[in-house]
């Protein structure tokens, strides 16, 4: 199994061991690691490269302000796609185009609600009608703790693009409840209704939650989405790993 979203705890002696361990307690084998918007483990990215990691697949930001990840970075096998918040979806230029022809995966951001992220991307998927998104946090279900509006129809908009995934991500982050949270699982279900469970994923977001409970957050992402198809096998773990 894999955790489709993390960020390594930065505060650790040794994040990529303090995460190792995380997932060996978890029966986690395999990890996507998201670079931050500020960047404080993107060295940590950058140290995964370079050992060209069996284990990791990498994500790094795009910021218009400081131009593209370096082509070497994302020519890399362990870099297998791009962070993009969505007031930055139409900077992406050639980033686009390259996405779409290297097969890399557009990790976009729902700063603005998911509302405004949807249009972008149907937008973008006009353009590029084979660009891969993986769209992760559950979609961005709620602001503030309050349900957003646009996420019902937003959902159902997305889920007509064919190379769309959803991660199931961030509970915590979402949740009015202490754990295990069950006034999210609705939006779960939801989101597996509308994708089919071949195109959900389970990521923790960690450190974002509490930290003692990573195991108890995956295994529950896990178990809801089982509850729905106890046959559940992602294929986006089998196109990032290969």
């Amino acid at each position: 199994m894999m955790d489709a979203y993390t960020h390594l705890d930065v505060t650790a002696s040794n994040p990529i061991s303090d995460f190792k361990a995380r997932m060996a307690s978890a029966g986690i084998d395999r990890a996507l690691i998201v670079e931050t918007w500020k960047g404080d483990n993107y060295s940590y990215l950058q140290s995964l490269v370079a050992a060209t990691s069996l284990q990791f697949r990498a994500v790094p930001c795009f910021r218009p302000a400081v131009g593209l990840p370096p082509i070497d970075l994302l020519e890399h096998d362990i870099v297998v796609g791009v962070r993009a918040k969505t007031a930055d979806l139409n900077r992406l230029g050639d980033l686009a185009a390259f996405l779409e022809s290297s097969g890399m995966w557009l990790v976009p951001h729902a700063e603005q609600g998911i509302g405004f992220l949807a249009a972008e991307l149907i937008n973008l998927a006009g353009r590029y009608p084979q660009l891969r998104v993986y769209l992760p946090h559950c979609a961005w279900p709620r602001r503030d703790k309050q349900d957003d509006k646009d996420w019902a129809k937003s959902i159902t908009s997305l889920s007509r693009l064919p190379n769309l995934v959803v991660g199931i991500s961030a509970i915590a982050h979402f949740s009015r409840a202490t754990f295990p949270h069950n006034d999210i699982q609705p939006f779960v279900t939801r989101l597996i209704q509308a994708f089919g469970p071949d195109s959900v994923v389970v990521g923790s977001d960690y450190p974002m939650l509490e930290k003692t409970l990573y195991s108890d957050y995956v295994n529950l992402a896990q178990e809801w989405i089982r509850q729905e198809d106890p046959k559940w096998s992602p294929r986006f773990e089998s196109l990032i790993f290969g």
